[in-house]
């Protein structure tokens, strides 16, 4: 079981970074996208048509490529309160149900967002000339990634009781 989670830490900590990076990249084109559509309204008085479009596109890739990180990472939305004041093995229980929720959750955006993908294949979208399926891949990709780094999760806890190693083992972040 310790070879299997070092295994799958090391493979996946590439994908985690390969994900924040394009996400980034698609911070940094919704930027530029947003700033053209601001100065074509506003000085030029012509409105790219594309700019919304892409921006929203754009959007979607930022936030579930970054959202599926934030899994990997352990910063995802969590109530630890009673996890907090609970023994040990309860608190590791509800750890791993936790993450047993969000792989789920990550299967199911995938699952389903490769079916409405897969639905709206021969659509196009009409301000960006793409096929329709491009909106839909952020969640299908996004919730695959989401469901690998909740498997990472749950495997690492079942190694070694904790989160993976370097990937911190709350989700509470503080200066101190």
């Amino acid at each position: 079981m310790q070879s299997l989670h070092r295994g799958l830490s090391a493979a996946l900590q590439g994908v985690a970074r390969a994900a924040i990076f394009i996400a980034g990249l698609a911070m940094v084109a919704m930027t530029a996208v947003v700033a053209w559509g601001v100065f074509g309204r506003f000085v030029l008085n012509d409105t790219p048509a594309w700019a919304e479009a892409s921006a929203l596109l754009l959007m979607a890739w930022v936030i579930l490529g970054a959202a599926a990180a934030g899994v990997r990472e352990g910063f995802h939305m969590g109530f630890e309160t009673l996890r907090d004041t609970l023994p040990s093995g309860l608190a590791l229980a509800f750890n791993m149900l936790s993450d047993l929720v969000i792989t789920v959750f990550g299967a199911a955006m995938a699952w389903y967002g490769s079916d409405l993908a897969l639905t709206v294949w021969d659509a196009t979208l009409p301000t960006l000339g793409l096929p329709g399926t491009v909106e839909y891949l952020p969640i299908t990709l996004g919730g695959a990634l989401m469901a690998l780094f909740g498997i990472e999760r749950l495997v690492a806890r079942l190694a070694t009781g904790r989160a993976p190693v370097g990937i911190p083992s709350d989700t509470v972040l503080t200066d101190s």
